[in-house]
Parts: structure tokens; sequence; C-alpha cells
């Protein structure tokens, strides 16, 4: 139950995410900065199972995750999937992290879409991954990606009008920080900003990689509400 879109810019990219959880779950850590191997990662923290739902590396590289429909239940009690986004954190680029993730045992996850975002030679790559409990595979990225457990098919669609009204004059960051805020087209299960009884929208972030930077801005509520905090920052590198 989540939206992102991104922009690509030169040497590098933006990307926001509205994270929609149930009222009722615990509060989130706000991002800090942490190791994952010996990568430095920025990352907030689920307030109950301890893994995080976006992460952005010290190589300019992002995941974020969305929830999708499960085929197969897996068998007793279900791993937290923010665990193992934590634990991909920690890849070098979009191909390294496809090793990564095919190589995994998924079976006691539930089902979920894997965004990653990363900078390239000679442009930004979108990747996006499907987990349905039983298969895992490859998908075009879309532009919002959405979920909910209402319908992520109308979600979808419904943000992607939204989306297409605001970016008419040109998609820049100031659009996608709007989008995200927005209630079109009207406040309610359907909007980016998700307002329902048992769900709602609990945060937003916004990163922002270039050259020689990684920033990651946080806003700890609805982004209809919450404004972004000051930006948290790694120095980008490179390995050879």
């Amino acid at each position: 139950m989540c939206t992102a879109t991104w922009l690509r810019r030169a040497e590098g990219y933006e990307l926001f995410f509205n994270r929609d959880e149930a009222r009722a779950r615990a509060a989130a850590v706000p991002p800090r900065e942490g190791l994952v191997g010996d990568v430095r990662v920025l990352a907030p923290r689920d307030g109950e199972a301890g893994g995080t739902w976006i992460a952005a590396n010290e190589h300019g590289l992002s995941l974020a995750l969305l929830n999708a429909e499960t085929r197969r239940e897996p068998p007793g009690e279900p791993v937290s999937r923010g665990l193992l986004v934590l634990r991909l954190a920690g890849s070098e680029n979009a191909v390294s992290l496809g090793a990564r993730l095919g190589s995994a045992d998924l079976s006691r996850h539930l089902g979920f879409r894997l965004l990653a975002v990363a900078p390239g030679a000679m442009t930004t790559e979108v990747r996006v991954w499907r987990w349905d409990g039983d298969e895992l595979r490859d998908e075009v990225p879309v532009l919002p990606l959405a979920s909910s457990s209402l319908g992520s098919r109308r979600a979808q669609a419904a943000r992607a009008k939204i989306l297409e009204r605001l970016g008419r004059g040109g998609l820049d960051s100031l659009a996608l920080e709007r989008f995200h805020a927005s209630h079109a087209p009207r406040r309610g299960p359907w909007s980016p900003c998700v307002h329902r009884p048992d769900v709602v929208t609990r945060s937003g972030c916004h990163v922002r990689v270039d050259g020689g930077s990684v920033r990651m801005r946080y806003a700890d509520g609805s982004p209809c509400t919450a404004p972004f905090g000051a930006p948290l920052s790694l120095a980008r590198v490179s390995r050879v």
C-alpha cells in the first residue's frame, strides 16, 4: 500500500515514496545512517519488524518496497519483507541487486514488488521485480508505481490520471512533491495521499542522487500536512 515516482536527472535521479500503513501500526523510526556489510545506507526502520520499506546507499542505488498480491501463502509465519529490503540495501547496483534477489529464499515472504533506481553511465536505470509467493519475475516499470489492499490496479489507474494532469507542463521535482501530497480525485483510498478509516499515508520520503551525493528527506506523517525535514546526506562513491 504505497506509491512511488521518480525523475531522471543528469548523473542521477529523484525518487519520491509514500508509505501507506495501518493506523494502528507502531510508529516508524525516521531515517538514519547505518552499515549493510561495508556499505553506508540511509533508511528509516519499521517500528514493529525492524526492517525498512525504502533505502538509499552510497553507490546511489535506492530500493523501495510495495505490497503485491500473494498467489501462494508462505509456510508458517511470514518473514517481514522489510528485512529482505534491508539485507539487499548494500548492493552495488541494479545488476548485483537482481542477482542477490534471484538467489534469495523468498518462500517465507508474502507478495511484493521491489523497485530499484540506480544511476547508470548513460541514463538512470529503473527496474521492478514482483514476487507472488510462487514466482519471481521482472516487470516493466510504470509511473507512478502504486499498490493498495483494496485493489492495486484501481490505485495505479487513479493515481496515473492524477500524475498526468499535474505533469502536463512537464514533470519536475515540485510536481512530484505536489502529487504525493494530493487528495485528488478526492480525499480517500485512491488519492496519492491516502486517508481511510483503517489506513493512512504514514510518511513520505524523497531521495535525490547526483554526481557527488545521496540525500534523503523524510516527512514523518501524511505528506498533505507533514513537511519534509532536513536531509541526511552520504558522499556518493564508485568502486572499480
